[in-house]
């Protein structure tokens, strides 16, 4: 799994650099919907923390442009160890010339999460590609979330992201609940990172106490990794009997 991971940032990222460097538009890219338990599932980085310092550049190696970022880390879930952390992500901040100044290189396209020095943020992230070393965010908006008094939002507002997701019975509290039936909108913050703090260091998605509703309790315990489901008009909380029950979802 770490390896198919990496295979596929090293591959977008290819393809993004090479449209950039080809004058092509990579300005805007798909991105399918990923949900909470395949962030938690996905992700071998879980971090809050404030950005303390964007910058950007290109790669000597390979020409690749990169978006450096350096978080401060006030709460490592997994993946991270010291108070600090920096991370390279394909695209540039702003666009620039080329070295040679024979053309303009665009600035990482749309879809590509944007940091700024001074935001809280929650991140879910990716392995390294093997080869470049750039990571982002598993799912890239979807992984990246701001918090901010009384918000916590990821960069496509949530649309999804708490979507197919069932708790079992006894773990979810009215405040996991009431998170699970916002289709879109921001979250209150405490709740969401006390809810990924739970899930994280219970492995709830490791040991099927949380899954994705529409594909069943067919979890595994498996290694981290060195994925999206249209949106419902429920959710359904596992009942000890095996039954369902349905609680109708609020869009805030």
């Amino acid at each position: 799994m770490r390896e198919i991971l990496k295979s596929r940032l090293l591959a977008t990222t290819l393809v993004l650099a090479g449209l950039a460097m080809a004058g092509g538009d990579a300005r805007a890219i798909m991105v399918r919907e990923t949900n909470l338990v395949q962030l938690i599932r996905e992700s071998n980085t879980i971090v809050k923390g404030s950005v303390t310092a964007v910058t950007d550049g290109f790669l000597t190696e390979t020409g690749l442009s990169y978006t450096e970022v350096t978080v401060h880390v006030e709460e490592a879930f997994i993946g991270a160890s010291g108070d600090t952390m920096t991370f390279r992500q394909f695209g540039l901040t702003t666009a620039r010339p080329s070295e040679d100044g024979t053309r303009m290189i665009p600035a990482a396209p749309d879809g590509i999460p944007k940091y700024k020095v001074g935001e809280e943020v929650l991140l879910f992230l990716g392995p390294e590609a093997s080869m470049t070393g750039l990571r982002t965010t598993t799912g890239l908006g979807y992984g990246k979330f701001n918090l901010s008094a009384g918000r916590g939002e990821n960069e496509v507002g949530n649309t999804g992201v708490f979507t197919n997701v069932s708790i079992q019975d006894g773990f979810a509290n009215p405040n996991d609940v009431r998170i699970l039936q916002t289709t879109q909108g921001a979250v209150n913050p405490t709740d969401l990172v006390s809810l990924v703090r739970r899930a994280v260091n219970g492995a709830w998605v490791e040991h099927c106490l949380m899954w994705e509703t529409s594909v069943g309790k067919t979890c595994v315990e498996r290694a981290r990794p060195s994925k999206k489901l249209s949106n419902t008009e429920s959710i359904y909380l596992n009942k000890p009997t095996g039954t369902a029950t349905r609680v109708p979802r609020a869009t805030r």
